[in-house]
């Protein structure tokens, strides 16, 4: 596994770039880079199953099923990838899962003279392409930055 990082610095304190990057209609807009169907079913709150989903080609829903092991509003938060699903079921081990299986994502807010710098981390498998990655995370930070800053 290999970490990589985005951030932004966005004009919104801490609480409020918290709020709308978990916000389920904001999600479902700064996530649309990584899939225009993007959608989440689950809560935030610490220990408890999250799915990532969009629609696939055929019309299915399909995602990754996820843990969020933390949770400090406006502070911290740590997700953790533990299989994924489709219209035929859960996945938890085998070639498709095996490679990133527990790898994480960490979205930090830190506090800057009336900004919030949010720094995300993202642990990839050697086979993910990071190039993907690197399109999209910033594009999405670029939304997500914009909607706080309204």
């Amino acid at each position: 596994m290999k970490t990589v990082y985005y951030s932004t610095l966005i004009k919104a304190s801490p609480q409020k770039v918290y709020e709308f990057m978990l916000d389920l209609d904001s999600y479902r807009e700064w996530t649309k880079p990584f899939s225009p169907t993007s959608n989440i079913k689950g809560n935030w709150k610490e220990g408890t199953r999250m799915l990532f989903s969009s629609t696939d080609q055929d019309g299915h829903e399909a995602g990754m099923i996820s843990m969020l092991d933390k949770n400090i509003p406006a502070e911290i938060v740590i997700i953790r990838h533990i299989g994924m699903f489709n219209h035929l079921g859960e996945i938890y081990e085998g070639n498709v899962v095996d490679n990133w299986k527990n790898s994480l994502e960490v979205y930090r807010f830190k506090h800057k003279d009336g900004y919030t710098d949010l720094v995300c981390s993202v642990e990839l498998s050697d086979e993910d392409d990071p190039k993907m990655f690197d399109l999209t995370w910033p594009e999405s930070l670029s939304i997500l930055k914009e909607i706080c800053e309204k």
